[in-house]
């Protein structure tokens, strides 16, 4: 597994400071997304840029899915979600992490030997090597 996540652009949404929406490149093993994340004081949400609907991992099988929901005849809700490919849950946890740590410009997960604990992912920001353990909060477990 290797995973380069680089923000690209951070910008207020109508001038308001607090709505920020922020743009990611995410390559997860060769294959290239654009995650789009929008944090104001409701809370904060992932997309693919250019597309409706949000990111989100589903915790009874570990993928990340992509949801859209609008509303269908008779007040009836439609519901689209789908399962997304080549973009693992480490991918989401990285970009919050780079848009909660406003200093991350350049964030890389790989499967080399940490030099704390052989069973963690590597984690480097802007090239230099960090211990997920010490970020919880956003890679909770780093073994999963």
């Amino acid at each position: 597994m290797e995973i380069t996540i680089n923000k690209i652009e951070s910008h207020e949404v109508d001038g308001d400071a607090s709505d920020i929406t922020s743009t990611f490149d995410v390559v997860e093993n060769g294959r290239f997304f654009r995650i789009t994340c929008r944090s104001n004081r409701y809370g904060r949400n992932l997309g693919l840029e250019g597309k409706e609907g949000l990111l989100y991992v589903n915790r009874d099988n570990n993928l990340v899915h992509w949801q859209v929901v609008a509303l269908g005849g008779g007040c009836g809700l439609l519901i689209d979600d789908d399962p997304v490919e080549g973009l693992s849950p480490w991918a989401l946890r990285g970009v919050i992490f780079a848009e909660q740590n406003k200093e991350a410009r350049e964030i890389t997960i790989t499967t080399g030997q940490s030099e704390n604990c052989t069973n963690q992912p590597l984690l480097l920001i802007n090239g230099r090597a960090q211990d997920p353990s010490q970020y919880l909060d956003v890679f909770g477990d780093a073994t999963s």
